[in-house]
């Protein structure tokens, strides 16, 4: 049975938007060093990356209308384990990467009084919940999504520009060799979407390639705003503090209005969460069946339990949250698909997919 094909728009909308927790939760990432400019400078180039790193998966839906896995599944099923293993590590791994330091983030700069491990327990369990229902309602959840977030960011940026300064810093360019490289490997982390999208969108119809070129380009015009706003209204208070957008969200002022941190904490949230649903479909879609609730659960203990020794195991923290790691595994994972882009054709593809009992 055919399941419900929901819109690539719409698709790649909630891929943005899950994207844009990496400069939410941003925390020291950055060079010291490097001036604005120099740093949007960096972010051009990451993002340029990512799309690069969507190329494959891009062709392989452009010709078969199927997504990677599915592709992958048919055309060398004696390699289904060995895939399936690789993408399900890869996954636990991505969802440690943004959980860790959001339950960090959480209990550092928002409640003192919970611990991080209480909060993961209750996101996953929700995440559970939306995973098992799929990615097109997880997708429509993304829409609401869409207008919250651009409230949020109309209260953080609106109430930031009383306070906008540039006598302490310009548009220079400031920066040496180093600093371009650890910028740019962090601005390359949104790519970790190319393998969502790999890994789930074959479910999407009406693709068009202008749709993952304006989903990173809506995610470069937030990140320079965040970054313009972080340099600019908070200056050099924001290198002191810990995860600078929180802080400018709690430094923004309307009027006797202040305090957005409310705002920005559910839009961590709400992405964190959409991050994660999203990790669970694909997981459990690269092993089974997407939306199996016996296989969702167990990757959901799984990312909890890692989470457990990433909180209480120092060398387990820096493992997951490098991101010189996690790029060179997002890397690998987004270019795998490239070994199926010149092999088959659209015909023998949906051939085969017919021939299998997968939904």
């Amino acid at each position: 049975m055919n399941k419900l094909r929901f819109s690539s728009k719409r698709f790649l909308l909630t891929l943005m938007l899950c994207a844009c927790s990496v400069i939410l939760l941003q925390n020291k990432d950055l060079s010291p060093n490097a001036s604005f400019s120099f740093n949007i400078i960096c972010m051009l180039c990451g993002l340029s990356v990512c799309f690069l790193l969507f190329v494959p998966s891009l062709i392989i839906k452009r010709r078969t209308g199927l997504d990677f896995l599915t592709v992958a599944r048919v055309k060398t099923p004696s390699l289904r384990l060995p895939t399936a293993v690789f993408y399900s590590l890869y996954l636990i791994f991505t969802a440690e990467f943004f959980l860790l330091p959001y339950t960090d983030m959480f209990a550092k700069k928002y409640y003192s009084g919970v611990t991080p491990c209480a909060v993961a327990l209750l996101l996953v369990l929700t995440c559970v919940y939306a995973a098992v229902k799929g990615v097109n309602v997880i997708t429509r959840f993304g829409i609401f999504l869409f207008g919250f977030a651009f409230v949020t960011n109309a209260l953080m940026f609106g109430g930031s520009l009383g306070s906008l300064d540039f006598s302490l810093y310009g548009f220079e360019l400031s920066g040496g060799s180093g600093d371009f490289w650890r910028d740019s490997l962090y601005f390359v982390t949104p790519a970790f979407i190319a393998v969502l999208y790999a890994c789930l969108s074959g479910a999407t119809e009406n693709f068009r390639l202008r749709q993952p070129v304006f989903a990173l380009i809506f995610t470069g015009v937030k990140f320079a705003l965040v970054l313009f706003f972080i340099f600019f209204s908070l200056g050099d208070y924001a290198g002191k503090q810990e995860y600078p957008t929180f802080t400018l969200s709690r430094a923004a002022r309307l009027g006797s209005f202040g305090g957005i941190e409310s705002f920005y904490l559910a839009l961590a949230t709400m992405s964190v969460f959409m991050i994660i649903s999203l990790i669970l479909c694909a997981a459990t879609k690269s092993v089974k069946r997407e939306s199996d609730v016996k296989y969702v659960a167990v990757f959901a203990a799984i990312i909890f339990s890692a989470h457990i020794c990433g909180t209480y195991i120092d060398s387990v923290k820096e493992i997951f949250t490098s991101t010189g790691l996690f790029v060179i595994l997002t890397a690998a994972a987004a270019l795998v698909p490239l070994g199926y882009v010149f092999t088959g054709r659209k015909s023998n593809a949906r051939k085969a997919l017919r021939n299998t009992d997968m939904p």
